[in-house]
């Protein structure tokens, strides 16, 4: 005699896809989630980087002689703002001092940012007063097709 079983445990095939949709769902948001926190992430890592290089040039900007400090800067990336092919990194560029190897105390503005390499443009322009000169260091870079900035003034007195 065969038996015949009118509840039987279990899952139909319905029930299982539904919870497939529904654990797929949930996958697909947390991978947006997380694309979108790689990528705040990539962008705060660029900005304390463009942050660096300003305290950086802000540093040997206050090593160098009082009179030896003038408007200039150094760039790389033609694509971001404030790119100037006069300043560049190299024995070239005159207004980074007089010797041979003067440049090299400054930053090299091209970084690594999680295993790939980003070029920073970085200018300072000078104000000279009575007895101080003011230093406006700006780093810029570019990120998803927008240009981004960082700024910095520092005070340099005479004495």
């Amino acid at each position: 005699m065969e038996r015949i079983v009118l509840n039987s445990s279990g899952f139909s095939l319905v029930e299982m896809m539904i919870a497939f949709v529904i654990i797929l769902i949930s996958f697909l948001a947390l991978s947006a989630v997380m694309a979108s926190a790689i990528n705040i992430s990539l962008e705060n890592e660029m900005q304390n980087t463009a942050s660096r290089l300003n305290t950086q040039t802000a540093e040997t900007l206050m090593s160098v002689p009082y009179n030896e400090i003038s408007t200039c800067g150094i760039t790389l990336d033609p694509e971001a703002p404030n790119y100037n092919s006069s300043y560049i990194y190299d024995s070239n560029n005159k207004c980074l001092g007089v010797n041979e190897n003067s440049y090299k105390q400054y930053p090299y503005p091209e970084q690594t940012i999680n295993t790939f390499k980003k070029k920073f443009n970085i200018i300072w322009d000078t104000k000279i007063f009575n007895t101080a000169i003011q230093i406006t260091i700006t780093t810029s870079y570019i990120h998803n097709g927008v240009s981004h900035s960082t700024q910095s003034v520092i005070y340099r007195s005479r004495v």
